[in-house]
C-alpha cells in the first residue's frame, strides 16, 4: 500500500505539471459569475443568487497585478486567519506566499509558505508549527488507545511539520473529481517518541507521513457553486508497522456569496492501527470562510 501511495502521489505531481502548462485555461466550475452591475455587498442581493458581480470582475477578469488577500476560516472549534501576498488574479490564478495562524481547542499553531494556484491546480509548500494544549509526546508502541493521548505524563508536544500539498480538480459528468496528495516531514519529536500530528490527525513515528485523498463531489446551484460528495483518505507512516489509515466520509461546500462559504468535512476512520476515537478522523472544517482581496 505504501508503494501504491507513492505511485499515486507521482501521478498527481505529473498531472500538476501538465495542468501548469495551460495558464489560460477556463476558470473551474463554480468560479464564474454573471457580468452585471450591482453594489458591493457581503451577502447576495435578491437578483443574484451568488454575490455581487463586481467582485467576479475584480478577482477573476481584471489583469494580473500585485495584491493582498485574506481568508478567514472560523467554526467549531477553530479559527484560521490567512494573509496572502501575490501576483496574478486572487483566488483564481496567482503565485505568492501565504501566512496564517491556527487557533483551535487543542492548541495554537502557525504556517507560512509558497503557493501556486491556477485553474484546476493548487500547490503549496512550507513549514507548520503547532503547540498542543492537550497532547504529549508518546512512548513508542505498536498501537495507541484514546487514553494514551489524554495522559499528562510529560511536557506538551511542540512540532514543526514541513509539508508539500497538491490539490487537483477536474470537471467530470455531473460533478468534479478532486485529488489531493501530500508529503509531510515531522520534526521536533524527541528520539524514541511518537507524536500526534494535529493537522493530519494521525500518530506519527517521525519523520515522514504520506497522504492521498480521492473525492467526487456533485455540483448544484444556479452556477454549480455548491458541492457535496464522498471522500476517501489514505495515510501511511513509513516508520510505523501496519500504519495504514483509511478514512471515509462526505465533504461539502455551500457558497452563500462570492465572499462567504459554508464548509464541512466529516471523514471518519474505518481502518487504523490506533483506537483514538473522533480524534483520528478529519473533522477539521465545520464553519464559515470569508474572503477579501485588493483590486
Amino acid at each position: 500500500m505504501a508503494r501504491f501511495q507513492h505511485l499515486l502521489c507521482g501521478v498527481v505531481l505529473a498531472a500538476s505539471f501538465t495542468s501548469a502548462g495551460s495558464l489560460q485555461a477556463a476558470e473551474p466550475s463554480g468560479e464564474k459569475f454573471p457580468d452585471a452591475e450591482a453594489p458591493l455587498g457581503v451577502l447576495p442581493v435578491p437578483d443574484d443568487a451568488l454575490i455581487d458581480p463586481k467582485m467576479a470582475r475584480s478577482w477573476g477578469t481584471l489583469p494580473a497585478r500585485p495584491f493582498v488577500a485574506t481568508t478567514f476560516d472560523f467554526g467549531f472549534v477553530y479559527i484560521r486567519p490567512r494573509v496572502s501576498l501575490g501576483y496574478g488574479r486572487p483566488f483564481t490564478q496567482w503565485v505568492g506566499v501565504d501566512a496564517n495562524a491556527v487557533g483551535q481547542s487543542s492548541g495554537l499553531g502557525a504556517y507560512g509558505g509558497f503557493r501556486l494556484e491556477i485553474p484546476h491546480l493548487d500547490w503549496r509548500v512550507g513549514p507548520r508549527f503547532f503547540s498542543s494544549f492537550e497532547h504529549t509526546y508518546l512512548d513508542r508502541k505498536r498501537s495507541y488507545q484514546r487514553i494514551d493521548l489524554e495522559r499528562d505524563v510529560s511536557k506538551l508536544a511542540r512540532t514543526v511539520t514541513w509539508e508539500s500539498e497538491l490539490d487537483l480538480s477536474f470537471k467530470l459528468g455531473p460533478g468534479a473529481l478532486l485529488l489531493r496528495g501530500s508529503a509531510s516531514y515531522v520534526t521536533g519529536v524527541p528520539d524514541g517518541k511518537d507524536a500526534f500530528e494535529e493537522t493530519l490527525h494521525i500518530i506519527v513515528t517521525p519523520p515522514f507521513v504520506w497522504r492521498t485523498r480521492v473525492a467526487y463531489v456533485f455540483l448544484f446551484g444556479s452556477h454549480d457553486q455548491h458541492s457535496i460528495g464522498p471522500a476517501v483518505d489514505v495515510l501511511d507512516v513509513p516508520k510505523r508497522d501496519d500504519s495504514l489509515t483509511i478514512r471515509v466520509g462526505p465533504i461539502l461546500r455551500m457558497q452563500l456569496s462570492r465572499r462567504v462559504d459554508v464548509r464541512g468535512s466529516f471523514i471518519a476512520t474505518v481502518v487504523s492501527p490506533d483506537r483514538i476515537g473522533l480524534r483520528g478522523g478529519d473533522f477539521t472544517e465545520l464553519g464559515l470562510r470569508y474572503r477579501w482581496a485588493s483590486e
